[in-house]
């Protein structure tokens, strides 16, 4: 099934994706010149090369009538800059060289293409992607549809591992990793908890170690493994039978 569309002018761009795209109108009625559907929604890109398609859509009135139909019709926009924003020492950007080797002038500088770029992102809402050039433009888009083809995007949700002194942490750095957790405990607070608790945190596993094993995707080697580096409740104790009051006792003393 394709589900990236191309503008009529994304000539060079279809060369490219060849059968992973088709070409349609339909992208420029949306305001983009590549649309991809995902299963979150549409997304929408406008692609311009700097500088010179970038400056002139500005000028002529194309990049305001291409944001307002994006934002309108589809779910994600973005404005793909599509290489590298230079300035000569003045300021003013580089367009490139006349025959006999003299800077093509300009009126625009750096401020201009600064104020243009924070009019699509602020005023628009839309978000600006920079890519080096054709080719990095094409694993961008096929980025976002891949991305865009799963269910779930945990990336940001996880933490880095627990650090002990020698890169293999011990019981307390892992108590002091899951501490620092709570909103507003830091490294000196969470060693203080610890202290104050003989070593321990007021923590402690609510499972056997079979229920815990029981966990999709978790091998029974790692549940061991979880298992022994926190404190647990009375040995045998269910899930469906242990209390919340470890949980209740910390947040009581941090004050929250």
């Amino acid at each position: 099934m394709v589900k990236v569309l191309l503008s009529p002018s994304e000539i060079a761009l279809a060369k490219i994706l060849k059968g992973e795209a088709i070409t349609s109108p339909l992208p420029e009625l949306k305001g983009a010149d590549i649309l991809v559907y995902t299963k979150h929604g549409l997304v929408g890109m406008q692609r311009k090369e700097v500088p010179h398609d970038f400056i002139s859509s500005f000028t002529d009135g194309r990049m305001a009538r291409s944001m307002a139909l994006l934002v309108k019709s589809c779910t994600f926009t973005r404005l793909v800059c599509e290489g590298t924003f230079r300035y000569w020492p003045d300021g003013t950007v580089h367009l490139g060289m006349t025959k006999d080797k003299k800077k093509i002038p300009t009126r625009y500088t750096r401020k201009h293409i600064h104020g243009m770029l924070n009019d699509v992102e602020f005023v628009k809402g839309v978000m600006v992607r920079r890519t080096d050039d054709l080719d990095d433009t094409v694993r961008y888009i096929r980025s976002v549809s891949e991305f865009l083809s799963r269910d779930k995007h945990t990336g940001l949700y996880s933490r880095p591992s627990a650090q002990g002194t020698w890169f293999t942490p011990k019981a307390k750095d892992i108590y002091l990793w899951l501490l620092q957790s709570f909103p507003g405990i830091g490294p000196t607070t969470a060693d203080n908890i610890v202290d104050e608790f003989g070593g321990e945190i007021p923590l402690a596993w609510t499972c056997t170690v079979e229920e815990l094993a029981a966990v999709k995707g978790l091998s029974k080697a790692r549940a061991k493994e979880m298992w022994e580096s926190l404190p647990t409740t009375a040995a045998g104790t269910s899930h469906r039978a242990a209390s919340g009051s470890a949980v209740d006792d910390l947040r009581k003393l941090i004050g929250r």
